[in-house]
């Protein structure tokens, strides 16, 4: 599959020259870590917005802000995974089925090749807000009530699985690497439009999507739901009837119309499944629960496929239900994450070096950990024994494997910090619990 290895080759040597942390090149097999290590350049225009937003006096929550990358976290674990299963499909196809083959290097194939991913994306967006099954994934995108760069991080964890096959079609005669390519690009692409920084590009949103464009798609609103699902190119709204312009006298309230009050990445990401469980077992009939199913998230028996919009609320007025976190709570947390973070790094580079049971239980340490996080942000009463618990973990498999072995003094120390860092962590879930402990038995007491 030479066209295959050219195209990944390509897409890796693509974020070798954009990518500013980037040291070394070395083999196709390694594209999915140059991929990820694109989230270089995230953190360079994180850090930037949140420059501007705090000078602004809109400083998004650091609650809010964490859980968005947690949930992009997730995301990316089960990607390395499933290490590719997604693309195998059109790979397949390609190479069994294709119709005509264009030829890679052309100009034409390019175009073609950009238009019609764009155009996929489109549809398989309007399927995420279209399709209740779909939904229950995408929903976790929509889930913030804020709206920042971080937001574009949070993603639904098996979303991919449901919009995989609005792109297939483009495998009966586009060669896997230019897909490959377009499909980076694009989603690259929309990353800098979540933002609330650019207000107005003036001629370009005719023809682009932009900030403007996309803050709509976010509103929870009447005139904001399903609307503006584009890409790249806001052309396929205006054509299809979905575009929306931004009401500026209006002002946009983010999230889901039914807010869910959680900063459990884990629960953001499953619990949506349940209501269409719910739904679909409260239904009569096998019609009516299929449509449960597949039909909008709106749908019930007598509505329109979609639901009835006009009943939807034209203003939303509620209080966000990011709870205050003392600075020790912030400092925490942000520490924890950064650590995390760079042990998926590592993980996400050296993949291939772990046994598969060792690769595995990595990924779950860091679910675990993202979800622990979480429950400190919903001061929810398990936290300190979780926390606990996995603080002692990584301290016991740091002394029993011996690894990030330092060759240098430097990072010998800094290790040694990150060390004592799990150990305070794990004493102060511990006071934690014993308080938590004490309280519980007097009060057993009392009853």
């Amino acid at each position: 599959m030479d066209f295959v290895s050219a195209g990944l080759e390509g897409l890796g040597r693509l974020f070798y020259v954009v990518n500013p942390f980037k040291t070394s090149f070395r083999t196709t097999d390694e594209v999915p870590h140059y991929v990820s290590q694109a989230s270089s350049w995230f953190v360079v225009l994180i850090v930037m917005e949140q420059i501007i937003l705090r000078k602004r006096g809109k400083l998004p929550p650091i609650n809010d802000s964490i859980t968005s990358m947690a949930c992009g976290l997730f995301m990316e674990i089960n990607n390395i995974a499933l290490r590719g299963a997604t693309t195998a499909a059109y790979v397949y196809i390609y190479e069994y089925y294709r119709l005509y083959e264009l030829p890679w290097d052309s100009v034409w194939t390019w175009v073609i090749c950009a238009l019609g991913m764009d155009l996929g994306y489109y549809w398989a967006h309007r399927a995420t807000h279209e399709v209740n099954l779909f939904w229950s994934q995408h929903q976790v995108h929509h889930s913030s009530e804020e709206y920042n760069l971080t937001t574009a991080l949070r993603q639904g964890v098996w979303q991919g699985w449901s919009t995989m096959f609005y792109y297939l079609p483009m495998a009966f005669f586009i060669p896997p690497s230019q897909f490959f390519v377009h499909s980076q690009l694009n989603l690259l692409f929309q990353f800098w439009i979540h933002t609330e920084v650019i207000v107005d590009l003036g001629p370009l949103e005719w023809i682009l999507n932009t900030p403007s464009h996309h803050r709509v798609h976010h509103g929870s609103t009447r005139y904001c739901v399903d609307k503006n699902y584009a890409g790249v190119l806001i052309i396929w709204d205006r054509m299809f009837g979905t575009f929306e312009r931004e009401r500026r006298d209006e002002p946009l309230v983010y999230g889901l119309i039914e807010q869910v009050d959680s900063f459990n990445p884990f629960y953001l990401e499953f619990f949506y499944l349940r209501k269409v469980f719910q739904k679909m077992q409260s239904m009569s009939g096998v019609t009516n629960k299929l449509k449960a199913i597949f039909y909008g998230p709106g749908w019930v028996p007598g509505s329109p496929k979609l639901g009835h919009y006009d009943q939807l609320p034209e203003t939303i007025v509620r209080k966000k239900f990011s709870k205050p976190l003392s600075p020790h709570d912030q400092i925490y947390a942000a520490i924890h994450f950064l650590l995390l973070s760079e042990g998926y790094r590592f993980l996400a580079t050296h993949y291939e070096e772990f046994e598969e049971w060792l690769l595995y239980a990595c990924c779950a340490y860091i679910l675990v950990s993202l979800v622990s996080i979480g429950l400190l942000f919903n001061r929810n009463p398990w936290f300190p024994w979780i926390e606990m618990v996995r603080c002692l973990i990584f301290l016991g498999y740091q002394l029993h494997f011996k690894i990030f072995a330092a060759e240098t003094i430097g990072i010998n120390l800094l290790m040694n910090g990150v060390r004592l860092f799990f150990l305070y962590s794990a004493l102060q879930c511990k006071i934690e619990c014993v308080h938590q402990f004490r309280e519980n038995t007097q009060k057993d007491k009392i009853k």
